[in-house]
């Protein structure tokens, strides 16, 4: 089935005049801040520079994606911005403000990029988490802490752009995190800004703890934010969502389908379902009596403990640990034994819980035919591993 590189090729030839914007045009700008336009984009927003010559550019230079985001990308990204720099619908849109942040001390991952799509309208893309594990250790902690510092970022960032660009409508959007931040800046903006926002696009992100939810500031926009999530998510079903979802057919399945080259397009939209799968309820329903369960402080020991573990050898990207396998699988578990008593069972009972807890959302969902099967075969794993401690 089609997808956002098919709708590129059939739609690229006409301009946001002729064929107003749309919800996958609002994937494939959230995509865009994938790429590393380091050098190429200027961050503070004095020089804009049309997509076609920052593609130039990028391609001159045989920039390789396993320095940007590493594993989570692939030649798809390639392929979309050669097609979307030779159309007329995205050639001449402008980028600028192109911010890449990645700060161990702060455990911040943080890259967005603003793109002036015509008619003094602004899309504001935010990056999800990329290939760092200070990025994934911060998406962990965004079920200890109320605020995130990539969220104070997007904040920060999308008042400076809206500030410098006063009379122009604004969008804003993300995939995975990004569409997290994209809403969480929407709802915390300024007054001023907050009223020209036309709609905000969570692209299968994760949702806020309840306090957030709760908050006037989010109530103000929720009406304007779209949240799109495949058929069987499980990143957009994180935490909570006070806004409805809309159901996308995607042409993968289970986690791979968060990658968003795999929702299926036709038209000018994505092909809408009218619910998720059993599989995402059971992810959705487990995940959440998990957290539920379990303090906050124990959710920061375990986070704490598991990225102390995976960060063995002075790794930083999944890469780093792709390309040491044996190697680095040896580490954690030296570095895993190594490990004061209480980190020890601070990891051990958190994974024995999630573990307990999805059993028990399998036998709740209505799933005899499938699971009928695997039960037995889960549970005797688990007492393996009763009886091993």
């Amino acid at each position: 089935m089609a997808n956002i590189i098919d709708y590129i090729i059939w739609r690229g030839d006409l301009s946001f005049e002729t064929a107003p914007f749309n919800e996958v045009d609002n994937l494939i700008l959230s995509e865009l801040s994938y790429l590393n336009f380091e050098g190429i984009v200027a961050g503070d927003g004095d020089k804009e520079i049309p997509l076609y010559k920052a593609a130039e550019i990028y391609f001159n230079e045989e920039r390789d994606l396993e320095h940007n985001t590493g594993d989570l990308t692939d030649e798809n990204f390639y392929k979309m911005l050669k097609l979307m720099a030779e159309s007329k619908r995205y050639g001449e849109i402008r980028l600028l403000y192109y911010v890449k942040k990645t700060d161990t001390l702060k455990e911040m991952q943080f890259s967005a990029i603003t793109l002036d799509i015509g008619n003094k309208t602004l899309f504001i893309s935010f990056r999800g988490t990329d290939d760092t594990l200070i990025g994934w250790k911060e998406d962990f902690m965004m079920s200890v802490m109320d605020v995130v510092p990539s969220q104070k970022e997007a904040l920060k960032y999308f008042n400076k752009v809206a500030d410098n660009y006063m009379h122009h409508k604004l969008y804003l959007g993300g995939h995975s995190k990004g569409g997290n931040l994209a809403v969480y800046s929407a709802a915390y903006a300024k007054a001023r800004n907050k009223a020209r926002i036309i709609n905000i696009y969570n692209n299968d992100g994760p949702g806020f703890k309840e306090t957030i939810l709760e908050t006037k500031n989010y109530m103000e926009i929720s009406d304007r934010i779209i949240t799109l999530v495949p058929q069987s998510s499980v990143i957009g079903m994180l935490l909570e969502h006070e806004e409805n979802y809309t159901v996308l057919r995607s042409n993968q399945k289970g986690i791979m389908q968060h990658d968003g080259f795999s929702w299926e397009v036709k038209g000018p939209k994505f092909i809408h379902l009218k619910k998720v799968t059993r599989e995402s309820v059971i992810a959705d329903k487990t995940i959440k009596n998990f957290l539920n369960g379990i303090s906050v402080e124990r959710r920061r020991e375990f986070t704490n403990a598991l990225f102390e573990i995976v960060s063995t050898n002075e790794y930083t990207t999944l890469t780093d640990i792709r390309d040491s396998r044996w190697k680095a699988f040896t580490a954690m578990i030296k570095t895993y034994d190594k490990l004061d008593a209480d980190l020890k069972k601070a990891v051990k009972n958190t994974v024995a819980l999630l573990l307990n807890e999805g059993m028990r959302n399998i036998i709740k969902v209505d799933y005899p035919d499938e699971w009928r099967g695997k039960l037995p075969k889960i549970n005797k794993l688990i007492q393996q591993r009763r009886r091993s401690e």
